[in-house]
């Protein structure tokens, strides 16, 4: 059988950033036993309402929060943003065009990588075309994907789903079944809550 876990994230949260590495080792061959796992990334953004700039991060959450965290579970971040935004609506546009492109694993590494990593704006159509083009995608198609209201449209529906379906404010939020963690799980979580769900009902 093949356990689906899916996972709710925003691409300016840094604990998105370390569960994304914890569950590509949790869920690899090697720790699975060859078990099929499928990982299902739904967009959910932290602050849908605001507005689409950088500012100041919060001054001792990075040392004193994030990198404990990620030392903990074995994941690896850098430092804070240089530029953290509080939004990245028009990242999430083009995830949904990566999604249709069968794509949308690469373009979230690119995205995740650009902004944690290499401190690039993600709210900059520029930037996500440059970054898609590296993935592989049509820049061209891409760069109207972003402007397009369909692509807006199917974001906020995916939102609204989002919420409905979880309550959630906050990501990352995982789910193995009826399993649920609100938050970053460890790989000893996953590991209960994959074998959990493909030994079926009691």
């Amino acid at each position: 059988m093949t356990v689906r876990i899916d996972i709710w994230f925003d691409y300016i949260c840094p604990y998105s950033l370390i569960a994304r590495q914890v569950l590509a080792r949790a869920t690899a061959p090697a720790r699975t036993g060859g078990l099929q796992v499928e990982t299902v990334w739904h967009p959910l953004e932290v602050n849908p309402n605001c507005v689409e700039e950088a500012g100041e991060y919060p001054r001792g959450v990075w040392e004193n929060a994030v990198r404990p965290l990620a030392e903990r579970l074995g994941a690896k971040v850098p430092g804070p943003p240089g530029h953290p935004l509080r939004r990245a609506r028009m990242a999430f546009f083009g995830y949904q065009y990566a999604l249709e492109q069968d794509a949308a694993t690469r373009y979230s590494d690119a995205v995740f990588h650009a902004y944690f990593h290499q401190w690039q704006d993600i709210s900059d159509p520029v930037v996500l075309t440059a970054l898609a083009a590296g993935c592989g995608l049509d820049p061209r198609a891409f760069r109207q994907a972003l402007l397009s209201p369909r692509y807006t449209r199917l974001h906020i529906e995916a939102d609204a789903r989002a919420r409905g379906v979880t309550g959630a404010t906050m990501v990352p939020v995982v789910t193995i079944g009826t399993w649920r963690m609100d938050g970053v799980p460890t790989d000893d979580d996953l590991a209960g809550a994959i074998t959990a769900q493909s030994a079926g009902p009691a």
